[in-house]
């Protein structure tokens, strides 16, 4: 499993808050909305 993060998006940062609850470890992929990845 992959998570696409854009930084201030608030969905992306409620599941790294989880994950870091859990103990667990997901790649990030950084996705940049200003170049509208």
């Amino acid at each position: 499993m992959k998570l696409f993060d854009g930084g201030r998006a608030p969905n992306p940062r409620r599941v790294r808050v989880f994950l870091a609850e859990k103990g667990l470890e997901v790649p990030l992929v950084p996705v940049d909305m200003g170049a509208l990845e």
